[in-house]
């Protein structure tokens, strides 16, 4: 892959174009007169099509031959943990405890050294879930 088609590539990209994976009927090819259908790579904002694989960079006047592609929704890959399931563990880091308590992190760390909140003796500094349910019942939220 050259550096112009590494350009053009990245600004149909930019562009909302996608890679094309769907079905292509052969009748595409031929109709196209493409000199080698195996290096083909379609990129598509559908209807909009465009063929990178050769210099001639074809595009059709039509998708017919071409299979639509139906959108897909993306299910959120990490769903981060529920205070429930923070407060379950023995030991939490600052942040963990933060985000059940609705504080900033170094409110965490002063109510640690202060006593309010029960810290493990070794750094880095965490705090046990029992104190941290007496706080969520202490504080207004």
């Amino acid at each position: 892959m050259n550096s112009t088609l590494c350009r053009t590539l990245r600004k149909m990209l930019a562009e909302g174009f996608e890679q094309y994976n769907g079905h292509i009927d052969p009748v595409v090819y031929e109709r196209l007169e493409c000199p080698d259908p195996k290096k083909v790579y379609w990129v598509c904002h559908w209807p909009i099509l465009h063929c990178l694989g050769c210099n001639k960079r074809c595009t059709p006047k039509d998708t017919s031959g071409f299979q639509m592609v139906l959108p897909m929704v993306d299910e959120p890959r990490y769903k981060g943990a529920t205070v429930a399931e923070l407060l379950k563990k023995n030991l939490l880091r600052t942040d963990e405890a933060a985000f059940c308590l609705r504080v900033s992190d170094r409110q965490v760390r002063k109510w640690a050294q202060e006593g309010i909140l029960v810290s493990h003796v070794r750094k880095p500094v965490r705090v046990t879930s029992e104190s941290v349910k007496e706080e969520m019942n202490n504080l207004d939220i």
